[in-house]
């Protein structure tokens, strides 16, 4: 009887004994099942609606989270274990999936946009390049550009001497700047009646203003359709374009709406300079396809494109032991216990 009574009490003591393995491995079941379920929730979210990524990442959570308890009550009462790894599997390989999407997104979203941005830059920079030297070889459209250069120059003399306080109004000095005018645009111009010289500033800058816009509408009228006017505008545009980007290198502001937008505008000017130039000196395009991450298709192609090796490799390695964590230790360590 003693005997008997001693092998009982060994025996309602043994679960005591594994007390601290039993909240350790409950802690991580139940841990890895969470983090599993929120990155299940980032992985299918590229790729569909808020709800149904929400509703998937709330079964495999819970689905791992219960069968890893199986197995853990399994491994502890020495019940067969294929039915919950079978079980486990089918879990394991959508929620591997998800998770190796959302942690490799994670690893590359920054690198892989600026990397991408980078080269982007590179192409657009030695395109535009080549066309602004395009344009600049064009004679007629230099002797245009230098004439509009000198007429905005004569422009503001006229405005400043009209309203100079030591001779003002439209005296000598004022009527040679608006003679220049008139040589630039190749005609004779009738001035507004001006003022008299003792008149008041405000009224001579305000016949300066209005005598400025007069000759900005006949320039408009004489030059507006000389042909090099939209060479010269797909020029400014190109400048513009060129300094909105480069400050956006210079600061490292990397978005891939800002390489999507670098890529459309380089086409762009592509085409209008097809359209305008003899020769199109724009030949290479932007490909902004390398940093489309996050959805499972852009992840396959990266993947068979070797893009970021290092965080393809750690992104499997730590999608799959998310998951495989907790059946792992419940195998290895109630084995232990098993056997002390």
């Amino acid at each position: 009887m003693s005997i008997d009574f001693i092998m009982d009490h060994q025996d309602e003591a043994r679960p005591q004994r594994g007390t601290l393995i039993d909240v350790v491995i409950v802690l991580i079941i139940v841990l890895t099942a969470t983090f599993s379920a929120y990155t299940t929730y980032i992985g299918f979210s590229f790729d569909l609606p808020s709800l149904l990524a929400g509703f998937l990442c709330i079964v495999i959570g819970l689905a791992l989270l219960a069968i890893n308890l199986v197995i853990r009550r399994a491994r502890r009462e020495g019940l067969p274990l294929q039915g919950p790894f079978i079980g486990f599997l089918i879990v394991f390989v959508f929620s591997f999936i998800s998770n190796t999407n959302a942690i490799y997104t994670f690893f590359v979203q920054r690198d892989i946009v600026g990397q991408t941005q980078e080269a982007a830059w590179r192409v657009f920079d030695a395109e535009t390049n080549r066309l602004l030297a395009a344009i600049a070889a064009i004679p007629s459209v230099s002797e245009f550009a230098e004439r509009q250069a000198e007429l905005e120059i004569a422009r503001r003399n006229l405005r400043q001497q009209i309203t100079d306080s030591r001779n003002p109004g439209f005296g000598s000095l004022a009527q040679q700047h608006f003679r220049d005018i008139e040589s630039l645009l190749g005609l004779q111009l009738t001035p507004l009646r001006a003022p008299d010289t003792t008149a008041p500033m405000p009224q001579q800058a305000r016949y300066a203003e209005e005598l400025d816009a007069f000759i900005e509408e006949q320039a408009r009228i004489r030059l507006g359709n000389h042909p090099a006017r939209p060479i010269l505008e797909l020029r400014d545009r190109t400048n513009e374009l060129r300094a909105l980007y480069e400050s956006k290198m210079i600061a490292k502001d990397y978005d891939r709406d800002t390489t999507d937008l670098m890529a459309r505008d380089l086409s762009s000017i592509s085409f209008r300079a097809t359209e305008l130039l003899d020769e199109n000196p724009v030949r290479a395009e932007i490909n902004n396809a390398a940093d489309e991450i996050g959805s499972f298709r852009y992840t396959w192609r990266n993947f068979v494109n070797l893009i970021s090796p290092a965080a393809i490799i750690l992104s499997v390695l730590l999608g799959a032991l998310l998951d495989l964590l907790a059946p792992l230790l419940s195998v290895l360590l109630y084995r232990y216990e098993e056997e002390v």
